[in-house]
């Protein structure tokens, strides 16, 4: 049963002693002594052992709505803007400054150990600027925004106007053109920039209508070991569910052996 098995992965966490273990026996006691607040506590930060708190709500018979309310406050109104806020600060351009200076410090510290320049803050710049490419580059516009300023349809000057600011702008802008341009007349047109649309709200990135230069060999591996990851996951809720059904097949055969037993023991007193 579900409380026996809660039962069982108490135990076995109590005889553990690394710190995951013993999160999940605080978080459990934790939850049964403040009951709605705990809850609400509990669901408000990225918290691991989160699931053992519901595992103990089940278990203590937590009204529904106590335990989806809570959950609902603290996961939805107080983590999501926590984390909102965490991230706009650790993407914006004052705290990478800070960052950048603390860069340029160790930087200055092993290069007079090492004797030459290594250039960590120009890795940490050229990684952050990418990075925010890759977040303009998926910025969603509608297709005639893209028209806005240029004379016309978009021919390859102004494809590579589009793309100016980014890395490898020239041959993104060849890649666009030869996707897109249709016709092939040389320029891209409103009607064949709708056809780049999203179905579900009508608008296009430019990093969409980027087809791509091709994939490497590393993105396909990593690729490979995702698929992997997720057919591991669904073969083990396979597998642990035929075992969950052997076991009650397995029970229920038990069961029926001991009243057969017991059956033959009565019969065997009345003779």
């Amino acid at each position: 049963s579900t409380d026996s098995e809660f039962q069982a992965e108490v135990e076995e966490a109590k005889s553990k002693t690394d710190l995951f273990s013993k999160m999940k026996i605080w978080t459990i006691n934790f939850t049964e002594k403040h009951g709605f607040v705990g809850v609400f506590l509990l669901a408000a930060w990225p918290n691991a052992a989160f699931d053992m708190c519901g595992m103990c709500c089940g278990y203590l018979m937590m009204p529904f709505w106590t335990f989806f309310l809570a959950t609902a406050l603290g996961k939805g109104v107080v983590k999501v803007n926590l984390q909102a806020a965490l991230f706009v600060n650790l993407f914006g351009s004052g705290f990478f400054h800070v960052l950048a200076t603390g860069v340029e410090s160790i930087d200055h510290t092993l290069s007079g150990v090492a004797g030459k320049q290594l250039g960590l803050k120009d890795l940490v710049v050229k990684g952050r600027t990418k990075l925010v490419q890759q977040f303009e580059l998926q910025s969603r516009v509608l297709p005639e925004k893209l028209f806005v300023g240029q004379e016309g349809d978009l021919d390859i000057h102004d494809v590579r106007h589009l793309y100016r600011k980014y890395s490898s702008g020239d041959e993104i802008a060849e890649r666009v053109l030869q996707a897109w341009d249709k016709n092939t007349n040389g320029e891209i047109d409103a009607m064949e920039l709708r056809e780049a649309a999203s179905r579900t709200d009508g608008m296009v990135s430019l990093g969409a209508l980027d087809p791509g230069a091709g994939q490497s060999p590393l993105k396909t591996c990593w690729e490979l070991f995702v698929v992997g990851l997720v057919l591991f996951f669904v073969m083990s809720i396979v597998n642990q569910f035929a075992q969950m059904r052997q076991q009650e097949a397995d029970e229920k055969r038990l069961e029926d052996m001991a009243q057969e037993a017991d059956g033959k023991k009565e019969g065997k007193k009345k003779q």
